[in-house]
């Protein structure tokens, strides 16, 4: 069996191997981070060697897997097996040893169910992971981002309510880096007809703030039915007021989506007056220059 344990660039490794990384460094080039990709152990199709080389093609300095965690309560098709967890992080060893010249993170997307919140810690424990993404991907049993026909009849206002909250929650845990696809419920058009939408949002971002904790520019949006970035451009601002920080992600299924409209999501960033993103290396955080 394979080491689980992660060794220093230029330390001496032992004879059965280790997850490598580079010594982290202060960064004055600016950089570009896609730190949300799925492979074939979940919903995605392909492996980290796959996302990584797309990466370089692209000019990324930096990617990061992170699969969707196991739910600890059942399994299903589109969350990783417990059992199949350090197959996963040998796929991203094995991209890490294919592609030196790129740094390749492991982390986790990891689904926030109230009451949950120990099975979190348990896979935190799991392996130094670098970052973990939270999701609010249900409100209940109700999924959010499933089909269209999962809205119908549904209280539009009501829903997105109910998702703030829980996305608060989320982040009031301090179990999380970053907080993925932060408006997901515009996914498929569905859009709150309330006059002031921010009286929902503004409290949650103040939660993501006291909790500091980064929200992420997800580019996946831009290929769902609501044709927008997530999030949409008044609450990114709302949140660079804050000074809240930010990762960026394409939530790649297909390696042909690593880093897609990165320049989209970068200009955004920056018209909303952002000029550094974080990266991440064994849940520690540092700001580097956007790309």
């Amino acid at each position: 069996a394979q080491s689980s344990e992660i060794y220093w660039e230029g330390q001496d490794l032992p004879t059965n191997g280790g997850l490598v990384r580079k010594r982290p460094a202060t960064y004055t080039q600016s950089m570009l981070i896609d730190y949300h990709m799925h492979t074939r152990l979940t919903d995605g199709t392909g492996e980290p060697v796959e996302y990584a080389r797309v990466a370089l093609e692209r000019g990324l300095t930096e990617i990061g897997c992170s699969e969707h965690a196991p739910l600890g309560t059942h399994d299903t098709d589109w969350t990783l097996k417990e059992s199949d967890v350090a197959v996963y992080v040998e796929m991203v060893r094995e991209a890490q040893r294919q592609f030196p010249q790129l740094t390749i993170k492991v982390g986790l997307e990891v689904d926030f169910f109230p009451g949950r919140e120990d099975w979190i810690r348990h896979l935190a424990g799991l392996y130094p992971w670098d970052y973990f993404l939270g999701s609010v991907h249900f409100i209940g049993d109700w999924p959010i981002d499933l089909s269209a026909e999962k809205w119908n009849g549904q209280d539009v206002n009501e829903r997105w309510q109910k998702y703030y909250d829980l996305w608060a929650q989320a982040a009031r845990t301090g179990l999380f880096d970053s907080l993925a696809h932060p408006d997901l419920p515009k996914k498929f058009g569905h859009r709150p007809t309330v006059p002031s939408p921010e009286a929902w949002y503004e409290p949650a971002l103040k939660a993501v703030k006291k909790a500091n904790v980064a929200i992420e520019i997800s580019t996946a949006g831009l290929r769902k039915p609501c044709r927008e970035i997530y999030p949409a451009e008044n609450f990114l601002r709302a949140a660079q007021q804050l000074d809240i920080p930010i990762t960026l992600g394409s939530d790649a299924h297909i390696p042909q989506d690593t880093g897609a409209d990165f320049d989209k999501a970068v200009a955004l960033a920056r018209r909303c007056g952002y000029d550094k993103i974080c990266r991440f290396t064994q849940r520690k955080r540092e700001l580097v220059p956007l790309g």
